[in-house]
């Protein structure tokens, strides 16, 4: 499921990343510098985790009433709980979307086009039409 994010667009992925950071409404920071190679690395480093983090934590809440059994998969989770898998994704796009709307100007003028289309910004995550495979045997449309 991370591998995905290898086939990111670097600079639109960073970008997401770097400028999640809270400000006081009164003190707006206007950062025009384009995007440099350690805030990239940096940015990489920081999605993983946060995404570890967000399954982890979630995981780690998972109780035996969370599952319940298919017909032909075995054990899965119940609906609710495969919704809630599907909203850390989409928090994630989300999130990283908001961000790069608002520091556009940091990114290449390549990369304007993709934050435009929004389905093109999701692909740029390496989801093909959108889909996540959650690898637990359901999948996610991201919108």
């Amino acid at each position: 499921m991370l591998k995905k994010l290898k086939k990111i667009n670097i600079s639109i992925f960073c970008l997401t990343l770097m400028f999640g950071v809270v400000v006081h409404a009164d003190e707006p920071v206007v950062n025009n510098q384009p995007l440099t190679k350690a805030e990239i690395q940096q940015g990489i480093l920081v999605m993983k985790q946060d995404l570890h983090d967000r399954i982890d934590a979630w995981g780690a809440n998972l109780k035996a009433e969370d599952f319940e059994r298919g017909i032909f998969s075995g054990r899965q989770l119940n609906k609710q709980k495969r919704q809630e898998v599907c909203g850390i994704f989409q928090g994630v796009i989300d999130r990283s979307y908001k961000l790069a709307v608002e520091n556009k100007a940091r990114l290449p003028e390549s990369d304007h086009k993709i934050i435009e289309d929004r389905n093109l910004f999701i692909q740029s995550f390496g989801y093909k039409n959108n889909i996540v495979d959650t690898q637990m045997g359901f999948n996610c449309r991201l919108r």
